[in-house]
This record gives C-alpha cells, sequence and structure tokens, in this order.
C-alpha cells in the first residue's frame, strides 16, 4: 500500500521532527522521530512513498510580499524574484528564491528565499530518508491569511504568526513588538491538519525549483537495465529451447519416416536397411520393369518451358510404358509452340513432334518429351 507523509521539520536541528503518514486523504498515523516508514510487510503494508512534503520552519525561510502594478503575472514573478533577492542579506549568486504561483496581476507575489545551502542540507536529508521527491513548504503559508491583525498556530511544535505581508516565530522577542494592539486569532489543531492536507496535494509556494526542482526519474535506471537484460536473457534461452525441441520433433519425424521406408522396401526386397538404399534400389527395380519413375521430376520440367509463352495451354499428357511423356500442346501460332519446344530442349530433355493439326482457331501439337 503506497502512503503519504508529511515531516515537520523542528527550528533546531538536533531535534527530532514530527511527521504525519497519509492515506486515503486523511492522516492514519503521526509520531515524532525518523521511523515514519512502515516495516515491510507490517500489517500488509509496504513502504512505497507517495507525495511527501517537507514544511520548514519560519526561520528557515524569508518570506517576501511584493506587489508589481502594471506588469503581467509572468513580468511581475520574475520581478519580484530579482527584488526580493537584492532585498535579502547574503550574496544572490548564495541564494535562491522561489514564487508561488499567482494569475493576479494585482495581488502581490509571495517569495521565499533560503540561502543555497540550507537547500542542499535539506534535500540530502529528504533523499536520505528516503523522501527524494519531497516538497519544501514554509510553515507560515500553512496559516490562512488574515484580514486583519495576525493569525496564529502550532505547525510541527513550533507557535507559528503571519500576518498579511509577514510570518514569524511567536516565540520571538521581537514577536510582542511585531504585533502590538493588533487583533490576533488562534487557528485550532484541526483546521491546521486540513491545510497540511491541502498543502501535501498542491502547496501554497514549494521551494523545489529552478535548479532544486525534482527530476523525474530515469526511464532506465540499474535496477531497470538489470531487469530488462535477464528477460532478454529469458527470452533467448527460451526460443533457444523452443529451436531445440523443434529440431528433436524433426528429427524424430524424419527418422520415422526413413523406418516406414524401409520397412515398406523391405516388403519388395528384404534385404534393404537404409532409406537411400531403398529409393535406388526401388528406381533400379522399376526400370527393369519399363518404367523410369521420374514422371514427377519430367512434369516438373515441362511445366518450366511452358513459361516461356502464356499463349500455349498443356491439354493432355500421358506417360508411357518406357517412361516418355506424350503430350499435346495447344497455341494460336505455331511459332507460339516452337517458343515452348525451344525450352524444353534447353532445359535438357530430348522431344519429338510427331504431328500438327489444326482445330478451330488453335493449333495443336502432338509432343513425345524423354530423358
Amino acid at each position: 500500500m503506497r502512503h503519504d507523509y508529511i515531516i515537520l521539520l523542528p527550528s533546531d536541528r538536533d531535534e527530532m521532527p514530527s511527521w504525519y503518514r497519509v492515506a486515503d486523504e486523511r492522516i492514519v498515523r503521526r509520531g515524532r522521530g525518523l521511523e515514519w516508514l512502515p516495516p515491510e510487510g507490517a500489517d500488509g503494508e509496504g513502504a512505497q512513498v507517495g507525495n511527501a512534503m517537507l514544511v520548514l520552519p519560519p526561520h528557515a525561510t524569508t518570506l517576501h510580499w511584493i506587489a508589481t502594478p502594471g506588469m503581467t503575472p509572468r513580468q511581475g514573478a520574475a520581478a519580484a524574484r530579482l527584488m526580493a533577492l537584492e532585498a535579502s542579506i547574503g550574496d544572490a549568486d548564495q541564494l535562491h528564491a522561489a514564487i508561488g504561483e499567482n494569475e493576479d496581476p494585482e495581488a502581490p507575489h509571495v517569495v521565499a528565499v533560503a540561502s543555497q545551502s540550507a537547500m542542499t542540507h535539506w534535500m540530502e536529508w529528504a533523499k536520505e530518508h528516503g523522501l527524494p521527491q519531497a516538497s519544501f513548504v514554509p510553515s507560515a503559508l500553512l496559516l490562512p491569511t488574515p484580514e486583519d491583525g495576525f493569525v496564529r498556530g502550532p505547525i510541527g511544535g513550533t507557535d507559528v504568526v503571519r500576518g498579511r505581508d509577514t510570518a514569524f516565530e511567536g516565540d520571538e522577542q521581537a514577536a510582542a513588538f511585531i504585533i502590538g494592539d493588533a487583533p490576533v486569532t488562534q487557528v485550532p489543531a484541526d483546521s491546521i491538519d486540513d491545510a497540511l492536507l491541502m498543502a501535501l496535494e498542491e502547496p501554497p509556494l514549494d521551494l523545489r525549483q529552478g535548479r532544486y526542482a525534482r527530476r523525474a526519474p530515469a526511464m532506465f535506471d540499474g535496477a531497470r537495465l538489470r531487469r530488462i537484460a535477464i528477460m532478454i536473457g529469458c527470452i533467448a534461452l527460451c526460443s533457444l529451447l523452443i529451436s531445440l525441441l523443434t529440431i528433436i520433433r524433426l528429427h524424430a519425424e524424419a527418422s520415422r519416416l526413413d523406418a516406414q521406408t524401409v520397412a515398406l522396401a523391405k516388403t519388395i526386397d528384404p534385404e534393404i536397411d537404409d532409406p537411400q538404399v531403398a529409393e535406388a534400389r526401388m528406381s533400379g527395380l522399376l526400370a527393369m520393369r519399363g518404367g523410369r519413375g521420374g514422371f514427377t521430376g519430367m512434369m516438373a520440367g515441362i511445366m518450366i518451358a511452358l513459361q516461356a509463352n502464356a499463349n500455349v495451354t498443356l491439354t493432355n499428357v500421358n506417360q508411357s510404358a518406357d517412361g516418355s511423356l506424350r503430350l499435346q500442346l495447344s497455341a494460336n501460332r505455331a511459332e507460339e509452340i516452337n517458343d515452348v519446344l525451344i525450352a524444353f530442349q534447353e532445359a535438357g530433355w530430348r522431344i519429338s513432334a510427331n504431328a500438327v493439326q489444326q482445330r478451330g482457331a488453335r493449333l495443336v501439337a502432338d509432343i513425345m518429351v524423354v530423358r
């Protein structure tokens, strides 16, 4: 069974993260530590990972709300990213900026900025713990945008506060000065769970962008190549076995026919014990009795010779006691019959034309073909 996972990273890296296991769009188990994957086969559960999300603590990223009036959403997103990097502490080439989706040109763009070293750490951490395709979502964006003042809620053991254009940890010393007399709305825990489930399916902002974007799995990884090689080897082995079985079957059939030939020949000559000897002996006995035994071969040669002229047809054929064939050929003109006779002779047959008769509009020639 495949599960989705939500990992809530603590503010202190030395502390253990909290985690939720999700199935059928609901949280089925909660825990703290690093053992969120079920043991393979336990309670019928596998360790397959579906969607995964790492929820980053407020101090891990700096959030900017930047309006870009007069620009298209795409132009505004590019400009907001540059302005967020310029407003951040540190060199721009050491920072990573990710932008939330925004199709409203009048609404401010939400930009999350984190250091590249932090991104590298989270990427390696997720890969090491079996979540290489996890999305990275700032925890403050899981809280709803307040109409006025601030909203406050616990996310992964951290008290998170969000305003319309700011976000921070509620335990910071400066939190009271930032909030001042503004109203603060407490978000209930069940609403936090609903927000986590929604963000798992559609993150409000995913830092996995640009050079840190999720990569599609390779079409042919090492394991798949090994499986393909094994399959090809099995197919080749099966083909070889089929060929060997076919050869054995044909050999057995040929041996059976040879034995049957020898058995039939023994009824005429008991001394025959080889199929090739049987064929030669039977041809010799047939010749001694006045036959040549070559009707099939002679007819094959005649049919080939008839292809010399398509207007010539074979109307009658008989085999004499001496093995010669008597044919009747029909054609419109004598030259057409001559084409076939020449083909007979070129094929090595001796022929003689006994008579040529006119029958209606066609000529009929009596031909004798001998070896």
